[in-house]
């Protein structure tokens, strides 16, 4: 039930989206089609994911030179590596003769990229320094042969690349008050990760950052978990342009009964157990914080109908020397991976649905304020290139 271009073009000009565009409690979801729609898909990669600052890892994955670790980003194969400088360097992991990828999706600690074709061999600055029987071919310029370099930098730890050569620099996308709301409350930089989980799921990429941000569904999904002790009425939402969105809200831990296992971060002693931060990145980033932990959601598409989340659960370096540190991380990890279980079975279902003919968009309600916010910042992206440049 996808449509095409052409008819989403049309579609547009007739104002299909007004409804959305409505002040909060007068307006509706999106079509579903924004969600199943490969021509929409393919729109999306580049216009968003080719042009923001995009989550792919932490500093301490890289701790030595040589390590690396090669992924696929939006359908783009990347390495990332510390080279012989110790400096994070990021390519395309694309050999300069037929495209294979030099290195196999996963990491390690490597030298040099060798492509497994026909044995190109790149340093750890992505620079060609072999190709076999290269002598015999004059006319192409071996010397100057490298790996085509994606811009990467770090905020608080976290690791940053951007396909767009011309982007605005991180630091300059990342200037918000929620941004500094976290470097002030959380301290990324000063933990590491305990557990790391990752998961695919057959689900629209947009239904994980809505998902993430609805405090509506809280209590019906999660009631018996995380939810027993979160407060919905009053939600403090806090937007801010190009769709941002952060808030300090009452909640207990990510733990069983919500009671922390390691005691709070040294820098948050002085908040309340029932202290919780949340910070939206766009496209896909979303922080969690509470008083003993940071827990971030980073979710990239595969297609249309299926996404990748990797959920990092962060403590301060010295929880990692408490008695009994890996029994009760455990206690922790099994914990995300309930609530995400439970987030998991919805986001399907709202796959299913909007994928429905009988589908009509329904209203926006009250507690679905960063939502709303956050599909008005989309539409401007995808279809109002004036409105979205003013953001």
């Amino acid at each position: 039930m996808a449509r095409t271009t052409e008819n989403k073009q049309q579609s547009t000009k007739s104002g299909e989206f007004s409804s959305t565009r409505r002040e909060l409690a007068h307006a509706r979801h999106l079509p579903g089609y924004l969600y199943t729609s490969p021509e929409i898909y393919a729109e999306e990669i580049d216009k968003i994911f080719m042009k923001d600052w995009l989550c792919v890892g932490r500093v301490e994955q890289y701790p030595n030179v040589g390590d690396y670790r090669a992924m696929r980003i939006a359908g783009e194969p990347i390495i990332i590596c510390r080279n012989q400088d110790n400096k994070l360097k990021a390519f395309a992991n694309v050999c300069r003769h037929r495209g294979v990828e030099v290195a196999p999706v996963g990491g390690g600690n490597t030298k040099q990229f060798t492509c497994p074709y026909h044995a190109w061999l790149y340093d750890l600055d992505g620079k060609l320094v072999g190709a076999p029987f290269n002598k015999e071919t004059p006319g192409y310029d071996f010397k100057s042969c490298r790996l085509p370099e994606v811009k990467i930098d770090t905020w608080c730890g976290y690791v940053f690349v951007n396909f767009d050569p011309n982007s605005i620099s991180l630091s300059a996308f990342l200037d918000d008050p929620g941004v500094r709301k976290a470097e002030q409350y959380l301290h990324p930089e000063k933990t590491r990760i305990g557990d790391e989980y990752t998961f695919d799921i057959e689900c629209n990429w947009k239904f994980v950052p809505e998902n993430l941000m609805d405090i509506y569904h809280a209590k019906a999904i999660h009631g018996t978990s995380f939810a027993k002790h979160f407060t919905m009425e009053d939600y403090p939402f806090e937007l801010g342009p190009g769709g941002r969105y952060h808030a300090e809200y009452e909640s207990l831990t990510m733990a069983p009964d919500g009671e922390t296992l390691f005691g709070p971060m040294p820098w948050r002693r002085e908040a309340s157990k029932y202290w919780a931060f949340t910070v939206f990145i766009r496209p896909t980033f979303n922080v969690f914080g509470r008083q003993d932990m940071i827990q971030p959601w980073i979710s990239y598409p595969l297609a249309p109908d299926k996404t990748r989340i990797t959920i990092w659960t962060q403590y301060p370096t010295e929880f990692f020397e408490q008695p009994a540190f890996a029994g009760k991380n455990k206690i922790i990890a099994d914990f995300i991976r309930l609530v995400a279980a439970e987030d998991a079975d919805m986001m399907r279902s709202l796959q299913n649905g909007v994928n429905s003919r009988n589908f009509v968009p329904g209203p926006t309600i009250r507690l679905e304020k960063a939502i709303h916010h956050t599909l008005n910042d989309y539409l401007d992206r995808m279809f109002d290139a004036g409105r979205a440049a003013a953001e």
